[in-house]
């Protein structure tokens, strides 16, 4: 393939080791299997792998994946964790301050081959040796007669600066914007590192853009005022220049500039920032040659001013290890942890405690460097236990940081001090929510008899300009609070006293979005744009469950709740955990309670039971069907008692199967939506266990209404009950092509989270077909799927047989009999698809191990964890 850069983003199909890149139809395969990626790691996998061998600048990147975008570098960092987890840690060579370069030999689809052009870091001529950007350049600035010819212009900028970690791309974003726009603010949270960024992009200014700067950079500190009065003497003072006794002084400033070139630096001016905003305008209407660099934690809403907010540092992925100190937060304290002690390193063994710690603190380089220097007194594990007390842990900074800047709680506090007493009520109480949240949500916990919900509005605004909550997502954002910022708000609501009525509220709102999302009236009329805006409330729900299920004046709340809440946990992939938390809450279930609120309790926990080997699912919705069946609520009866078939054939006889079938079908109306229609049909293809051919026939209709109804999702749902029965009629290859064609969909339409029961057809079908090593690779990401709806034992036995096929007996055996253990303490019972991999399991084995080794094994095996039996079965477990 020709070494020239294409001029957009794509490349020809290829292979790479055990992996097939098809870029126009936007499919990875791993040894025939299609791969879950995002859009934006798919993105730069083939932006990579285009230039194959080659460095692609972290600019180049930037500008591949997200178009017309300007995004933090963190955005690539996290992409490039995600490819590495895949592909492995060799794929992708990091040339660190510089950019990547994809490392493993490409075949392309016309036979040509890129081999690997991977050279180490140390060899690529300009690479230094870590993320440290400023300290060369201090080092230039310094040293002005160093290249003959260089013109350096004149500065107040120290000559050895702090190093600077992880922000290389955002020093380039910045010198961009100022070469572009007049006025640059930089904006962010308290502690985040604007300062020294703003003094990594003014000296590299000062070197490389001397001519266009003749009089001057000058870094002005404003944090020391009090009075905004000082503003104009304040620069005066820096510029060495003495204002007229006459006049306004920001106008007599302005005129002392009018005639110069320079850049002024505008340090920490959140507090005086309508001071510095009049300033910035006057100085922009008469002196054109003057360009202004500003730290805030505020925009300074100025008619020139262009906002770059900085965000926190890099963090990998808990499982990224091997690249852990190629992300910004773990250099920066890495090397702040060898300050304090030089003996320090990370390795393997405390590599997962430094992520979690630069984590709970958010990224922030201050939190991050007063945590590393406890770490001598603490170590590593000690200071990830007490990040918890973390105000009073992480204090003493070094003696260049400000004073407001020497604990984390000061700074906290200094940010909270420039807030109205309004804004602060509304911080405090937007503490309370455990995850990020919706505008909606926000208004209901902070509105009170004195702040009205749209008074709640314009203070939550507030709070986003003084960048204490953070707005993400688009076109409809949510908002969060840092977890640092999180816990200094509770703080500040106990101290007001406000906790307990701020839980209930919380609980209140989450009740109400919970309703929001359909669940209790017309579950079928549900749409994706609804299942996503679900999934991000997992976390507010587990706490606002939490509260409701022990707090004594919560009422009926906690039912209410949980029965609201069916949405949020299979847009999230939890419903196992959904059927746990909802079912720890029927403690509060009263006499008093109306029948019908009851009902819908049991109805949601059925639902979310209904892939699980729970009985409890199955009893609630034989429970909610005699409830609904009092009321004669005929709808939601039938909902009742198609969950009653379906968990039926794990828990109840044929009989009951029959019966809770027949009243589903002579309830159910031909003027009924086809969605609703369709819970009939979806379910009813379980009594057909057995005869295989009606059984197929059920899931084709299914699938064919749910496309026909929109559900394009749930109509690649309904192809693992089809692939399911074309496995049963000896039809391996055209389930193998069903499912992989159904998973590649669901994959595109965000939605492949769902894929675990087509990924047991997959499982099976390679089985059938020989290809064992494929199967179990499919398997894993089965189980791994089928771990959030409870339903990972389904996958035990096709992997026990896949075990057996490879020649691993011994394996087998203790899995089967893991299986046959866990389904006999559950209650649950095989359906004949189960039945028949047991049989042929069995004949196996038996075939292959005498009766007195199968029973040791079988022994060993009913005895075994969950989480060894499944390594045992994929072959991990030696």
């Amino acid at each position: 393939m020709p070494n020239s850069a294409p001029a957009e983003l794509s490349c020809p199909p290829c292979r790479f080791g055990r992996f097939e890149l098809q870029p126009d139809d936007r499919r990875l395969l791993a040894d025939g299997v299609p791969v879950t990626l995002g859009a934006r790691a798919f993105d730069l996998l083939v932006a990579l792998v285009a230039r194959a061998g080659q460095l692609v600048s972290k600019n180049e990147l930037l500008t591949l994946v997200w178009p017309g975008l300007v995004v933090e570098e963190n955005n690539l960092q996290v992409q490039v964790s995600t490819l590495r987890k895949l592909l492995g840690p060799s794929a992708l060579a990091t040339i660190p301050g510089r950019g990547y370069r994809f490392v493993l030999p490409v075949e392309w689809a016309d036979g040509s081959k890129d081999g690997s052009t991977a050279e180490s870091p140390a060899k690529s001529g300009d690479v230094t040796p870590s993320g440290a950007t400023s300290a060369a350049t201090a080092e230039t600035i310094a040293n002005s007669t160093a290249t003959p010819g260089t013109t350096r212009t004149r500065t107040n900028l120290p000559t050895r600066l702090p190093s600077l970690y992880g922000r290389a791309q955002d020093v380039d974003t910045v010198k961009s914007l100022l070469a572009q726009h007049a006025v640059v603010t930089i904006v962010g949270a308290g502690g985040i590192g604007k300062t020294r960024l703003a003094q990594s992009v003014a000296a590299e200014v000062a070197v490389e853009r001397a001519t266009d700067f003749p009089d001057g950079v000058w870094w002005v500190e404003l944090a020391p005022l009090s009075d905004p009065a000082l503003v104009p003497s304040a620069v005066a003072r820096v510029l060495d220049t003495q204002l007229p006794g006459a006049g306004p002084p920001v106008a007599a400033l302005a005129g002392v500039l009018a005639a110069r070139r320079a850049l002024l630096v505008l340090d920490n001016c959140e507090h005086l920032s309508d001071a510095v905003a009049a300033l910035v305008d006057a100085v922009r209407e008469v002196a054109a040659g003057v360009r202004l660099l500003v730290t805030s934690q505020e925009t300074l809403k100025t008619v020139d001013e262009h906002v770059y907010r900085v965000g926190a540092l890099a963090i990998p992925d808990a499982e990224a290890r091997d690249d852990a100190q190629q992300a910004g937060a773990i250099e920066l304290f890495v090397a702040r942890a060898q300050a304090v002690d030089p003996r320090f390193e990370l390795n393997s063994g405390n590599v997962p405690a430094v992520i979690e710690i630069c984590r709970r603190l958010d990224g922030i380089p201050l939190a991050i460097e007063l945590a590393a220097a406890r770490l001598p007194l603490l170590g590593v594990e000690g200071l990830r236990a007490r990040l918890d007390e973390r105000f009073s842990l992480l204090t003493a900074g070094t003696r260049m940081v400000l004073r407001r800047h020497q604990t984390l709680r000061a700074t906290l506090d200094w940010s909270h001090a420039l807030l109205t007493p309004e804004e602060q009520t509304v911080m405090r109480r937007l503490g309370i929510f455990a995850g990020s949240f919706t505008l909606e949500a926000a208004q209901h916990v902070a509105s009170d008899e004195n702040i009205d919900a749209w008074a709640a509005l314009d203070h939550l605004g507030a709070l986003v300009d003084k960048s204490l909550v953070l707005a993400e997502g688009d076109p409809v954002p949510r908002y969060r609070l840092l977890e640092t910022t999180r816990a200094y708000a509770l703080e500040r609501l106990a101290e007001a006293s406000e906790t307990g009525a701020m839980l209930q509220r919380h609980a209140e709102a989450l009740s109400a979005i919970c309703a929001a999302f359909g669940v209790d009236d017309e579950p079928w009329k549900i749409r994706q744009a609804d299942l996503l805006a679900a999934a991000p409330e997992l976390d507010n729900l587990r706490a606002a469950l939490s509260w409701a299920g022990a707090a004594d004046n919560s009422g009926d709340l906690a039912i209410r709740l949980a029965s609201a809440s069916l949405r949020v946990w299979t847009a999230s992939g939890q419903t196992a955990e959904g059927t746990q938390r909802c079912l720890s809450v029927q403690h509060r279930i009263r006499e008093s309670l109306p029948m019908a609120e009851q009902a819908q309790y049991w109805l949601t926990i059925a639902r979310l039971g209904l892939y699980t080997t729970r009985r409890e699912s199955f009893d609630a919705a034989v429970r909610a069907a005699d409830l609904y069946r009092q009321q004669g609520d005929a709808g939601h009866l039938f909902d009742a008692l198609v969950c009653c078939a379906v968990q039926g054939y794990r828990f109840g006889t044929e009989a009951e199967m029959e019966a809770a079938i027949a009243e589903a079908a002579s309830l159910e109306q031909p003027d009924w939506p086809g969605r609703q229609r369709l819970q009939f049909i979806r379910y009813r293809w379980f009594d057909r266990l057995g005869r295989f051919e009606e059984a197929l026939a059920c899931a084709q209709r299914q699938a064919q209404i749910s496309r026909e109804s929109g559900n394009l999702i749930g109509a690649h749902f309904a192809m693992s009950n089809v692939t399911a029965a074309e496995l049963a009629l000896g039809r391996p290859e055209l389930a193998l092509k069903h499912a992989l064609a159904s998973i590649a969909e669901l994959d595109r339409l965000g939605a492949g989270a769902g894929a675990g029961h087509l990924y047991i057809s997959v499982l099976i079908a390679l089985i059938e077909l020989g290809r064992i090593d494929e199967a179990i690779a499919a398997g894993r990401t089965a189980h791994a799927l089928l771990l959030g709806e409870g339903d990972e034992i389904r996958v035990m036995l096709p992997l026990a047989l896949g075990a057996a096929r490879q020649g691993r007996l011994a394996d087998a055996a203790r899995v089967q009999a893991y299986v046959d253990a866990e389904l006999l303490r559950t209650g649950a019972l095989s359906d004949s698809a189960q039945s028949t991999i047991t049989d042929l399991l069995r004949r196996l084995l038996e075939g292959g191990l005498n009766a007195e080794e199968l029973a040791r094994l079988c022994a060993e095996g009913s005895n075994m964890s969950e989480t060894r039996a499944f390594r045992m079965a994929v072959g991990d477990e030696r």
